[in-house]
């Protein structure tokens, strides 16, 4: 099993030296707080200081965030008044922890580090047999996807986010189902949408439970597997309310929260107002299937051969309705957001300019890439996935991304690392080969976001991003 050990440890430190270096090259180009850091920092900065009562109305997540690098700075605060001899040093320990470029290299370096070692430890957990070097690249891999490696070093949410849902997930495949309650409340309080990814870690581990030897069998065998898991939740409902008590509350607290908030989002509700964008999941798919081509779009893959394998009657007689639903989805269920017109520093702006947003015909055009991805998607993690699992995952992925009217990339991540890190993993070559295309990706959004800045009609410096 591909469990601790060196290489666990030789992976965290390679992402952590990578996010050491973009982190470098940020703090010497991008000094000031940019994007959405704008508001993110100066709130963790009067956490910083203990005033808890100070919040920013457009502010959309709850404060894990700020609390937790927050909590270093107060640290070093309550220091100095048991050690008034040292005060000043304190202080400026204080305020570099506070500054931007303290909180980004902690967002970075700690979330980053832990993204990295949490994917290692939860393939060695999922694929009992997959040996040190094929987790090693897998996991680099993960952590070096484009939209995850970029934001991850930004004062951001992303990060954070996604070290909680694989610390989440890790515990319960560790058994340590309570802890895992806890870090889903964790992540929760990092950002909202990560209730949906707690219910997923919870409903993987309930199925384990109940269903422990409970394996792939294809999608056909969903009625069989839903009533096993059923029996079982029923014959060992005590043990599993003890277990997953905490997560269960978590789900129920949060259904307060939004029924007493009228929303899931904190603060800027009328910009976040949730809207049915089914188009959204679609773009999910195919992206994230993208971003693992050398596997998906293989003419020698599993999926392909499973098509190739079968008569065309039945090829065409699963694929027709399903492409029929899936133009249909984008012809009705396409928004875009103000903010994606408005913001021309974002990819998305000309994603949209420059092609979804041409025409429909633009967009229906993409219906038989969209049923591809999602085909070869669902396949390959149905090969070591029991159904109700695929189902879940699925399910999480369309009710995260198919409920934001805002065309935006970074919702797609944790989907990503979840469905990489279940399905069975890549071969050494492609996990080389993705390590390889990934980390080129990012040579080259970096180079870009700092050295090729652009100026606005208010003669501000904007710079291009996800």
């Amino acid at each position: 099993m591909a469990r601790g050990g060196w290489s666990g440890g030789l992976l965290t430190g390679v992402v952590v030296v990578m996010h050491a270096v973009v982190w470098f090259w940020r703090s010497r180009v991008v000094t000031e707080p940019y994007m959405d850091e704008v508001f993110h920092i100066p709130q963790t900065q009067e956490y910083c200081q203990g005033r808890f009562d100070q919040w920013d109305d457009k502010i959309t997540t709850f404060p894990g965030l700020y609390l937790v690098m927050a909590v270093p700075s107060l640290v070093v605060r309550w220091a100095s008044t048991v050690f008034p001899s040292s005060s000043p040093v304190h202080a400026s320990l204080g305020f570099l922890l506070c500054s931007v470029k303290g909180l980004r290299l902690c967002n970075g370096l700690v979330f980053g580090g832990l993204s990295a070692l949490l994917s290692f430890e939860i393939l060695g957990e999922v694929h009992p047999g997959i040996s040190s070097e094929d987790a090693f690249l897998n996991a680099l891999a993960i952590n070096l996807f484009p939209v995850y490696f970029f934001s991850a070093d930004l004062y951001y949410t992303d990060a954070g986010s996604l070290a909680l849902v694989l610390l989440a997930l890790l515990l319960a495949l560790r058994r340590r189902h309570r802890a895992s309650g806890v870090a889903a409340v964790g992540a929760v309080l990092f950002r909202q949408t990560n209730v949906v990814w707690a219910a997923f870690v919870l409903a993987y581990d309930l199925h384990s439970q109940v269903n422990p030897k409970g394996r792939s069998g294809g999608l056909l065998g969903l009625p069989r597997d839903l009533g096993r898991v059923l029996r079982g939740a029923w014959v060992h409902r005590a043990r599993l309310a003890r277990n997953n008590w905490i997560t269960v509350a978590l789900m129920a607290a949060f259904a307060a929260f939004v029924a007493k908030n009228g929303g899931v989002v904190v603060g800027d509700r009328d910009a976040h107002k949730p809207k049915l964008h089914l188009a959204q999941f679609l773009y999910c798919c195919t992206a994230v299937a993208g971003a693992h081509f050398l596997v998906h779009f293989d003419p020698r893959s599993p999926f392909v051969r499973a098509l190739s394998g079968a008569s065309k009657a039945r090829v065409l007689l699963i694929a027709a309705p399903l492409l029929a639903a899936f133009c249909l989805v984008i012809r009705r269920y396409t928004l875009v957001h103000p903010y994606t017109l408005a913001d021309n520093r974002h990819y998305t702006f000309y994603v949209w300019k420059n092609y979804l947003g041409r025409s429909e015909v633009h967009r229906v055009a993409l219906a038989p890439l969209h049923l591809f991805s999602a085909g070869s998607l669902v396949h390959r993690l149905a090969r070591t996935q029991p159904p109700l699992v695929v189902l879940a995952a699925f399910a999480c992925a369309a009710a995260t991304t198919a409920l934001a009217e805002l065309l935006e990339f970074r919702y797609y991540i944790t989907f990503y690392a979840i469905h990489s890190l279940l399905s069975e993993p890549m071969s050494r070559t492609k996990a080389a080969g993705t390590c390889a295309a990934f980390l080129a990706a990012n040579v080259a959004l970096e180079a870009v976001f700092l050295f090729r800045p652009f100026t606005w009609p208010d003669g501000s410096v904007a710079r291009f991003m996800w």
